[in-house]
């Protein structure tokens, strides 16, 4: 019965282990972001193309812009932007906070 009893437990912590999964590719709450995302928002911190994206440019998406820079220079590059989002490090800016405004329709 022993053995039983520790196929359950060994059972148990799996499933809890690929119920956690998802929830660890969602940094602070975020969703991976699609490639077509990740590229967009690449776009809109860096609107002058350029090699990469400063501290402060990569604000308003990157939770942790030395998390998303490994390589600890000053700006996040294209392949470590990927890498962001694929680490689920960059958030869409709708993620960023409630908008202002009235929804609905006033007739």
């Amino acid at each position: 019965m022993k053995s039983i009893g520790t196929l359950v437990v060994a059972l148990v912590t799996l499933s809890g282990a690929a119920i956690a999964e998802p929830a660890a590719n969602q940094a602070g709450g975020m969703t991976k972001l699609s490639q077509a995302e990740c590229t967009g928002l690449w776009h809109k911190a860096n609107p002058n193309n350029a090699k990469g994206v400063t501290e402060s440019q990569a604000a308003p998406y990157v939770s942790n812009f030395k998390a998303a820079n490994p390589d600890g220079d000053t700006t996040i590059d294209a392949k470590e932007w990927v890498a962001a989002c694929n680490a689920g490090l960059v958030k869409s800016a709708a993620s960023t906070g409630g908008s202002s405004g009235a929804s609905g329709s006033q007739e």
